[in-house]
C-alpha cells in the first residue's frame, strides 16, 4: 500500500514538473517572438526616422540640440548624461531653427480631422445585404422557414430594422470610448510621423449608476471599446509586409503603475501568484527594447507586454487554455510582466483578427509604417535652416567692421578686444598710429540668402501637396473666386486620397470587428443578421466643403416649386458643411406638428403649382369671353343702327343668321318690331347735288341748281 502511494506521488510530481517545463518552454517561445519583433523593427530603420521626425516637429536638430529648452524628461536626462551636448563656448555660428514643420503637420492633421470626424454625422453605416439571411430567432418570430420564404418583403424590413439597432449599439460603444478624441490622436500621429495606431474592439469594464427600488446602485458590464495606441509601442511580425494583419503575431507594450498591477489580481483570467511575484521584484525593463526619446518610462512603472497571435494548441493547454476545435493552431492573447506570464486566453474574436489598425499617411513599400508630413517637408526644412543660419552669420559679420592691427600696437590691458574708451600702447618706432589700424566690412549677401529662403518655402508647399492657404496664410492665392476654388480643389485631392485610405485601412476593418463582436458576444438576438458595413461616407465628407457654394445656389432655387427641391433639407446640408449641428436650430417634432396643424393640411409644391395654373387659365378664359361679348355687342349695335336706317334688311339678316345655325335665345324674329311679311320699300338712291360732280355731265357745268335744269 505504501509502495503504491509512493508511486502515485512520484507520478504526480513528474506530471507537475513536466507541466512546469512545458509552461517555461511556452514562455520562452513567446519571449523569442518578442525579441524577433523588437529587433526586426529596429533593423528596418524606421525608429531612426521617427526620432528625426519627432525632433524636427519640436524644432531640434544636431546643431541646436544643446541649446533647446530641456522641457521633457528625456531631454533632461540626455542633458544630464551628456548625450547630444556641445561645447557652447566654442559655438560661434547661428543655430536658429525656423520651424515650418510644426505648422504644416498641425494644419494637415486639423484639416483631415475636421472633415473625417464631423460632429453631426458618421463615416460608416450598417446596412442589410440585398438578400438578407435571418437568424433562427428572427425566423421563429416570423412563424417558421416556410412562412419566412413567402414573406421576403417583411424579412427585408425586419433586417433593415435590425441593422439600425446594430448600428446604434456599435455607435453607443464608440461614444463611450470617445471615438472622436481617440481617432484625432491617431490622425495627429500619422501626420507627424506617418503612422497612427487604433486598438479595438477590446473588452473594457464599464460602470454606471442608476436608481433601482429607490436606491442608488452601481452596475458593471463588459463592453467593447477602442483607444489610441502610441506607434512606438507596437511591434508587429517582421514578415507582415504592408499590413500587420498579414503577420503571425503582434506585440503591444504598455506602461502601468504598481497600483494598476495590483488591481489586476481581482480581474478574471490573471495569475494572482505571478502578479504578486512581479510586485515583489519591482519594475524591470527589457534590454532589447527601444522607445520614443521624448517618452521615458518612469522608474516605478512596469512594462506590460500584450501578445496577439497564433500558438500551438498543445502549448495553450499547458497554461489552462482549452481549444474547442481539434486544430493544431489557435489564436490567443497573452500578457507578460517582468518576464512572467500573468495571463493567457483565446482571442476574444473567433475570427482571430488582431485588434489593431494602422493608418499610414503615405505608404512605404514592404512596411506597415507610413511617411508623414514631417518627413515630406524634411528637405525644405533643412534648406530653410541652412539659408537662415547663413544669413544670420553673414549679418553678424557685416554688423561690425573687421580690425587689422600693424606691428607695434598692443592693448594696455592685455585683452585683444574692442570696447569704448580702450587704451592702446604704441612702440617707440611707430611713426603713424593711424596707419597701424585698418577697418573693413565683409560683403553682405542678404538678398541671395532671402531668395533661397523663399524658394524653400515654395518647395515646402509642393512636396507636401498642402498650400499655405490651408494654414490661414494667403501667400500667392488667386485674386478671383474661381481661382481660389480651383486651388482649394487641387489641395483637397491629397485629402481625398487620405480619406479613401482612412476608409480602407481604419474605419472599415475596425467597424467590421465590432460587428463580429456583436454577433458573437451580444445578448440581444434582435440586432443580429446578415449585414454589411458601408464606409464610403468619408470620401463624401471631404467633398462636403467643395459643395457649399453650389448648395447656396440650390437653396435660392428651392424657392421655385418647379424644381422640386426641399429648402429644409438643403439648409440641413449647409449647416452640416459648416460643422454645425442642425438639430440645435431645427424644430423639434412636437413643435413642427403644432405648426403644421395650425397651417392646415399642406399639399405638395407640384400640386399647388397645378392649382395655380388652372386658376390662371380660368381667369384668361373669362377675360377672353368678356372681350368676345363686348365685340359682339358692338357689332349688334352697328347692325341695329343700319336696320333703323333701312328696316328692309332686317328680314334677310335674320334669315342669314338662322341658316348659319344661330339659335335665338328669344322668340323669333331675331330683330323685334318688324313683321316678316312687310314689303320691302324701294326709296331709291339719293341724288347727287354736288356742283363739281353733276349727275349728268352732258348738260355742262353751267347748268345745275340755279337753272333748275
Amino acid at each position: 500500500m505504501i509502495i503504491e502511494q509512493e508511486e502515485q506521488l512520484q507520478e504526480t510530481e513528474d506530471g507537475v514538473a513536466l507541466d512546469e517545463t512545458r509552461r517555461a518552454a511556452f514562455l520562452i517561445s513567446l519571449l523569442a517572438k518578442r525579441k524577433e519583433a523588437i529587433t526586426g523593427r529596429a533593423g528596418s530603420g524606421i525608429e531612426a526616422e521617427w526620432t528625426e521626425d519627432e525632433e524636427h516637429y519640436q524644432g531640434v536638430d544636431a546643431a541646436n540640440r544643446a541649446f533647446v529648452s530641456q522641457g521633457t524628461i528625456a531631454r533632461a536626462k540626455n542633458w544630464a548624461t551628456g548625450y547630444g551636448s556641445a561645447d557652447t563656448k566654442q559655438q560661434s555660428r547661428s543655430v536658429i531653427f525656423l520651424n515650418i514643420t510644426r505648422p504644416y503637420v498641425d494644419a494637415a492633421s486639423a484639416r483631415v480631422a475636421d472633415m473625417l470626424l464631423p460632429t453631426d454625422d458618421r463615416s460608416w453605416e450598417i446596412k442589410p445585404t440585398p438578400i438578407p439571411r435571418l437568424s433562427a430567432y428572427q425566423i421563429d418570430q416570423m412563424g417558421g422557414v416556410e412562412n419566412a420564404k413567402t414573406a421576403i418583403a417583411k424579412a427585408v424590413e425586419l433586417a433593415t430594422a435590425s441593422a439600425e439597432e446594430m448600428q446604434d449599439e456599435i455607435e453607443d460603444c464608440l461614444e463611450e470610448s470617445n471615438w472622436h478624441g481617440e481617432v484625432r490622436q491617431v490622425i495627429e500621429d500619422a501626420s507627424r510621423c506617418g503612422s497612427g495606431v487604433l486598438k479595438g474592439p477590446y473588452p473594457i469594464k464599464r460602470s454606471a449608476k442608476m436608481y433601482k427600488d429607490g436606491q442608488l446602485v452601481e452596475i458593471s458590464e463588459i463592453k467593447p471599446g477602442s483607444k489610441w495606441v502610441d506607434f512606438w509601442n507596437i511591434y508587429p511580425d517582421p514578415a507582415c509586409g504592408q499590413s500587420i494583419h498579414n503577420g503571425s503575431y503582434v506585440w503591444e507594450r504598455e506602461y502601468i503603475s504598481s497600483r494598476q498591477l495590483r488591481d489586476m489580481t481581482d480581474m478574471p483570467g490573471y495569475d494572482k501568484a505571478a502578479i504578486m511575484q512581479a510586485l515583489k521584484e519591482g519594475p524591470t525593463r527589457s534590454n532589447e527594447t527601444s522607445q520614443d526619446p521624448s517618452r521615458v518610462k518612469g522608474d516605478e512603472q512596469f512594462e506590460m507586454w500584450i501578445f496577439y497571435g497564433t500558438c500551438d494548441a498543445d502549448d495553450l493547454s499547458t497554461v489552462g487554455v482549452d481549444v474547442e476545435d481539434e486544430t493544431p493552431k489557435a489564436s490567443a492573447m497573452a500578457v507578460i510582466i517582468n518576464e512572467r506570464l500573468v495571463k493567457c486566453t483565446l482571442n476574444v474574436l473567433d475570427t482571430g483578427e488582431f485588434p489593431y489598425d494602422v493608418l499610414a499617411w503615405q505608404r512605404r513599400p514592404a512596411m506597415p509604417w507610413g511617411m508623414g508630413v514631417a518627413r515630406q517637408i524634411r528637405t525644405p526644412q533643412r534648406m530653410l535652416n541652412g539659408s537662415c543660419r547663413a544669413m544670420m552669420d553673414n549679418s553678424g559679420l557685416t554688423a561690425s567692421p573687421q580690425i587689422v592691427l600693424g606691428n607695434g600696437i598692443t592693448p594696455a590691458d592685455g585683452e585683444w578686444a574692442l570696447r569704448g574708451g580702450k587704451l592702446w600702447r604704441a612702440e617707440a618706432d611707430t611713426v603713424d598710429v593711424r596707419a597701424a589700424f585698418h577697418a573693413f566690412v565683409p560683403p553682405s549677401v542678404q538678398a541671395e540668402m532671402m531668395n533661397i529662403i523663399n524658394f524653400a518655402l515654395k518647395v515646402a508647399e509642393d512636396v507636401t501637396g498642402l498650400p499655405a492657404m490651408l494654414q490661414g496664410i494667403r501667400g500667392d492665392a488667386p485674386e478671383t473666386l474661381g481661382g481660389m476654388q480651383m486651388q482649394n480643389n487641387n489641395a483637397s485631392g491629397v485629402l481625398r486620397r487620405l480619406a479613401k485610405r482612412f476608409d480602407d485601412y481604419m474605419t472599415g476593418p475596425h467597424i467590421r470587428r465590432y460587428y463580429d463582436w456583436m454577433m458573437q458576444h451580444s445578448d440581444r438576438e434582435d440586432i443580429k443578421g446578415d449585414f454589411q458595413v458601408d464606409v464610403r461616407a468619408s470620401s463624401a465628407l471631404v467633398e462636403r466643403d467643395a459643395q457649399q457654394q453650389f448648395l447656396m445656389t440650390l437653396l435660392q432655387a428651392s424657392a421655385n416649386p418647379a424644381y422640386g427641391l426641399d429648402p429644409a433639407k438643403l439648409a440641413t446640408e449647409l449647416l452640416k458643411g459648416q460643422r454645425y449641428d442642425p438639430k440645435r436650430v431645427q424644430y423639434d417634432p412636437e413643435r413642427l406638428a403644432q405648426i403644421q396643424a395650425m397651417q392646415g393640411p399642406q399639399s405638395s409644391p407640384v400640386d399647388e403649382a397645378k392649382v395655380k395654373l388652372i386658376e390662371a387659365q380660368t381667369l384668361k378664359a373669362k377675360a377672353d369671353t368678356t372681350q368676345t361679348n363686348v365685340t359682339a355687342m358692338f357689332s349688334a349695335t352697328s347692325a341695329a343702327q343700319q336696320i333703323a336706317l333701312n328696316p328692309a334688311i332686317a328680314v334677310p339678316a335674320d334669315n342669314m343668321l338662322m341658316s348659319s345655325g344661330f339659335v335665338d335665345a328669344n322668340a323669333a324674329p331675331g330683330i323685334p318690331g318688324i313683321e316678316p311679311s312687310a314689303p320691302v320699300v324701294d326709296y331709291g338712291m339719293p341724288e347727287n347735288t354736288s356742283p363739281n360732280f353733276p349727275p349728268h355731265p352732258d348738260n355742262g357745268m353751267n347748268k345745275g341748281i340755279e337753272s333748275g335744269v
